[in-house]
């Protein structure tokens, strides 16, 4: 897989895991001591649970899963495109925003990663060869889990932005202007941007 995660590594307290799972604390502390539920321990003798381990844990034992608030709270982030400036400062942006990043560079690989789990906000490179960016907008706009996604096109041809925006692209930022593609990314995952009407960025 050619993908690039990361994000804030989030640590649960026991007592926040059973509010969300409905059980009593005691319960949780308990998987944590048999070592069902793997837990670190801080200075203060304190346990704290990785919301990786917390997520694993629920997929296993057919808990309820984990509210996105509390495994990614700086919200997520999603890009399909080759590696250039644009997603180098997007990734560095999210990182330093406690942002979770994901970036495939193939297309195929990224539309089967974002339909699994739609992030906040989807930046699509409109440089992709692999296949035409306004099938990739038709095809995110046509499934459910992808919809409403806000989707923001870097380096797109200033003569075809109009026409990408009409096929539902939240924002379109031209060739060569990396600060302008982070700040659309930014807007959208602080609310700031209208997501009604798309935003074009020359």
């Amino acid at each position: 897989m050619s993908a690039i995660c990361f994000g804030p590594m989030a640590l649960l307290r026991p007592s926040e895991l059973a509010r969300i799972w409905k059980l009593h604390p005691k319960t949780v502390y308990l998987w944590i001591r048999e070592g069902k539920l793997p837990a670190l321990r801080t200075p203060g003798a304190q346990y704290r649970v990785r919301t990786d381990d917390a997520r694993a844990y629920c997929e296993k034992n057919n808990l309820p899963p984990l509210p996105r608030a509390v495994t990614s709270p700086g919200g997520t982030v999603a890009a399909i495109g080759k590696p250039g400036a644009s997603l180098r400062a997007l990734a560095k942006a999210c990182k330093a925003r406690g942002t979770s990043f994901v970036a495939w560079a193939s297309v195929l690989e990224g539309l089967l990663g974002v339909a699994g789990e739609a992030p906040d906000v989807l930046a699509i490179d409109a440089r992709c060869d692999e296949a035409k960016l306004t099938d990739v907008l038709r095809a995110l706009r046509r499934t459910e889990s992808t919809a409403n996604v806000a989707v923001v096109v870097y380096d797109a041809d200033a003569s075809k932005s109009s026409a990408v925006a009409k096929l539902g692209a939240t924002s379109v930022v031209t060739r060569g202007k990396s600060e302008e593609t982070v700040q659309a990314v930014v807007d959208l995952l602080d609310g700031t941007s209208a997501r009604g009407g798309p935003t074009k960025r020359s």
